[in-house]
């Protein structure tokens, strides 16, 4: 067994006495290599601190805090995002001191992701990760500087852009072809995602206890909604006797959309979304993912509805008004135009609000 380290059920864990003092930790592994590796930095920052000098923290240390602390706020999609993109990170930065991080060792990352196939989105994923990991080690005093945010700009100016985005939404001949060959379940679940703009996490996260029959609105909870924050979202005609018919006669905290089991359905399962996949090629419809449906409703509320781009933010929950006007920029000038001069007489502000 090696000194000063051993094993509690599958992970190794370190105890060391400097000067009287014992230290004893997890070293997060179950792998004795890396385990002895991180004892071995513990042991210097034990002798760095000794001498009063500032200990030098590496990539490992900090995406291993930043895991620990950070991913358990995060919603599950987004910690599965955040994994992805350390796990990328790791294999470039493993053994690099959080100093040693600048602008050469950023573009040779960026050039390997690159050169492995990889999209400039998903390069920019992972450099938010990075950054957010730096803005967190700045919180802990480990730096005093994140290297990433000015790297960005540079960047984005010399063409590390999001890729172009999506544009795809339904028509209103192409949605009624659609709901025409898509299984009775779908159709509820597909309308009611073009009528509230709902993403499919928020949609199927539902409970009756959202649906406010009275003020004919859902609520979607802070826990459910990806920006954080409770909003109200008013129901359409349609999408109120959607609403009303799947609450028949059930109260409670229980979902509004339910399995053949009676439960809710899990924001992985891919049931609806094939359901759309299927109907869409049937129809004859170009392929459409579940987050189209979510534009097709934002294009509706500025094209049919006459709203504004805050409006629209309100709707969605978009964090700031720029983020709709980029996610709508595609729509004609000459169709915006004519929707924020349309009276719209079924949607109010004062519905979004408590």
């Amino acid at each position: 067994m090696p000194r000063n380290i051993r094993k509690r059920g599958k992970v190794w864990w370190y105890r060391i006495t400097k000067d009287g003092v014992a230290h004893e930790g997890s070293l997060a592994t179950d792998n004795l290599r890396l385990a002895q590796e991180r004892l071995q930095r513990v042991r210097q920052e034990l002798t760095a601190t000794r001498f009063g000098e500032k200990p030098r923290r590496t990539f490992d240390d900090a995406a291993l805090r930043f895991a620990q602390e950070h991913f358990k706020t995060l919603k599950p999609k987004s910690r599965k995002r955040y994994a992805v993109s350390l796990a990328n990170l790791t294999d470039h930065f493993q053994g690099v001191t959080l100093d040693d991080i600048g602008s050469a060792r950023l573009g040779d990352f960026e050039r390997a992701r690159i050169a492995q196939g990889v999209t400039a989105t998903t390069v920019r994923r992972d450099l938010a990760c990075l950054s957010s990991l730096y803005s967190r080690a700045e919180e802990w005093e480990w730096v005093t500087y994140n290297p990433v945010k000015p790297f960005k700009r540079g960047r984005a100016r010399a063409g590390l852009k999001e890729g172009t985005p999506r544009t795809r939404y339904l028509s209103q001949d192409q949605e009624a072809a659609c709901l025409l060959r898509a299984p009775a379940k779908a159709v509820d679940a597909i309308a009611f995602a073009i009528d509230t703009g709902l993403r499919k996490e928020e949609q199927f996260s539902l409970l009756l206890s959202d649906v406010d029959m009275v003020r004919e609105r859902i609520r979607v909870r802070a826990e459910i909604a990806k920006s954080g924050r409770e909003r109200y979202i008013p129901l359409l005609p349609r999408a109120l006797d959607i609403a009303k018919r799947l609450m028949g006669e059930r109260v409670g905290a229980v979902p509004l959309f339910m399995t053949g089991a009676g439960e809710r359905y899990s924001p992985n399962s891919p049931t609806m979304y094939e359901a759309l996949r299927k109907a869409c090629r049937r129809a004859g419809v170009p392929a459409t993912s579940w987050h189209d449906l979510r534009r097709t409703c934002g294009c509706r509320l500025l094209q049919e509805h006459g709203l504004s781009f805050d409006q629209v933010r309100e709707w969605m929950g978009h964090a700031d008004v720029r983020i709709t006007q980029s996610r709508y920029a595609f729509l004609k000038i000459e169709q915006l135009h004519d929707a924020i001069k349309k009276p719209s007489n079924v949607v109010r502000m004062g519905d979004f609000k408590k």
